[in-house]
């Protein structure tokens, strides 16, 4: 979940732009991706819309962040909404939060991440749902 650090590419892309022109900034539709030395991709991240105050905070609508393991999606983590705090470092909301992997659901209310701490914590009503657990402890396998 540290990769929640593309957050702060959005913010960087929309700082770019209030610097340019001043004011409140919009963007629409956006997918920012992040790849590692190798030019592996390792993560994306999806917005419907971002709006930066004239503060530099930045107001993200429909979040959605797919991180990538060996070429393919291994988590994605999605919220309705999210507010990134530039100068924190830290992103936060009171909306739905749901984190999804192939055997696991994390879902609940509020989140904050923080980008100095690596830190992503879901902070009411948290609730995890494993898959098939009794068929890989049945089977012997591990994951």
């Amino acid at each position: 979940m540290k990769r929640v650090a593309l957050i702060c590419l959005v913010a960087g892309i929309a700082v770019q732009a209030h610097a340019q022109f001043g004011g409140e900034q919009t963007v629409t539709g956006f997918r920012v991706p992040e790849y590692d030395e190798n030019n592996n991709l390792k993560s994306q991240l999806f917005g419907d819309f971002a709006k930066v105050l004239p503060d530099g905070v930045i107001e993200i609508t429909q979040l959605k962040i797919d991180f990538y393991q060996d070429g393919e999606v291994g988590m994605t983590v999605t919220a309705p909404k999210c507010i990134y705090h530039q100068k924190k470092g830290i992103a936060e909301s009171d909306s739905d939060v749901r984190i999804s992997r192939e055997n696991m659901v994390v879902t609940g209310t509020g989140f904050r991440w923080s980008n100095k701490e690596e830190n992503f914590q879901i902070l009411n009503d948290a609730k995890v749902v494993l898959r098939n657990v009794r068929e890989q402890m049945d089977s012997g396998e591990e994951e």
